[in-house]
């Protein structure tokens, strides 16, 4: 097996593999933390794979056809068999033709990539504007009460511009101590720079929707980042007060894609764990065990090809 079949190989593996384990409750019930770094550590093995795979191949095929050995990089590279005996010109177009696919295909990909992120970047930006302009400044900084009969807190992000927006239902029902957890959970999103992590997921998996990872990790990402910042928030203002505001907010519903809001991911789920927290002898061990799997998945290429001399 030569370093591009292997590399694909992997790629594959883990963009169709992966998400089994980190949907599992190896990742959702282990410290929220951990579980984002084992997503984007995957994630970026694997893009790291076809990146290397294709740099491998482009690289490749022009040294061929600076050499003229184009016939010889199909049979290592392309796995084509060498008692087929090309001709001199096929060679060299199979060659031309893989660097003009290979080339399109990144280009296109990368394209679609930081096209989602400009437009994401735009329409956050246009967002914190706006609620900026319709809404009220309030005594504590960042945060804007809009007037709006729904409860709801949200904080959105974009070309340097930041907001936390609350709605007057949602400070007509919360209590000072909620409102206080609230706001925290909304400043640990902005200070995580959590919305840089969904936008670059979410990018990804619209450039790339057939691939399992990058759908699973744009799905299942933003849960562990709200799970986080309940975390931080809970640790000042206790797990109880940040849990009675959640479910206070739930009856506001899902909001839209592109902000970070407080009871707009996995409200349940969320309620659960902070009411209940795991055991601990369970939890670390299960800790224990992501660390592990997920450190043999992304040193595992470099293990591969110390080993087999690739």
């Amino acid at each position: 097996m030569n370093a591009v079949t292997f590399l694909l190989t992997y790629a594959v593996a883990l963009s169709w593999l992966a998400p089994a384990v980190l949907g599992s409750r190896l990742v959702t019930d282990t410290h929220p933390r951990l579980g984002v770094a084992a997503w984007l550590a995957t994630l970026g093995t694997a893009l790291g794979a076809w990146v290397c795979a294709l740099a491998v191949v482009v690289f490749g095929a022009v040294h061929s056809l600076v050499t003229d050995t184009a016939l010889t990089f199909c049979v290592q590279t392309l796995g084509i068999t060498s008692h087929l005996m090309l001709p001199s010109s096929l060679a060299t177009g199979l060659v031309v033709g893989l660097l003009v696919v290979t080339a399109t295909v990144a280009v296109h990909t990368a394209r679609r990539v930081i096209l989602s992120l400009i437009g994401t970047r735009h329409c956050n930006r246009e967002h914190a504007e706006a609620v900026r302009i319709v809404g009220r400044a309030t005594e504590h900084g960042e945060v804007v009460e809009l007037p709006a009969d729904r409860p709801a807190a949200y904080c959105v992000s974009g070309a340097g511009r930041r907001a936390i927006v609350v709605t007057t239902g949602a400070l007509q029902r919360l209590e000072k101590p909620e409102l206080a957890a609230v706001l925290a959970h909304e400043r640990a999103h902005l200070h995580g720079g959590h919305h840089h992590v969904i936008a670059v997921l979410n990018a990804l998996a619209a450039a790339l929707p057939r691939l399992p990872l990058m759908r699973a990790a744009a799905e299942s990402v933003p849960i562990l980042l709200e799970m986080c910042a309940d975390d931080t928030a809970a640790r000042t203002h206790g797990r109880g007060t940040l849990a009675s505001s959640l479910i206070a907010l739930s009856i506001g519903g899902r909001m839209r894609d592109g902000v970070l809001a407080a009871a707009g991911t996995a409200v349940l789920h969320r309620v659960v764990r902070l009411t209940r927290p795991p055991e601990r002898k369970l939890h670390r061990t299960r800790t224990a065990a992501l660390a592990v799997v997920v450190t043999a998945a992304c040193t595992a290429p470099a293990i591969a090809f110390t080993l087999c001399g690739f």
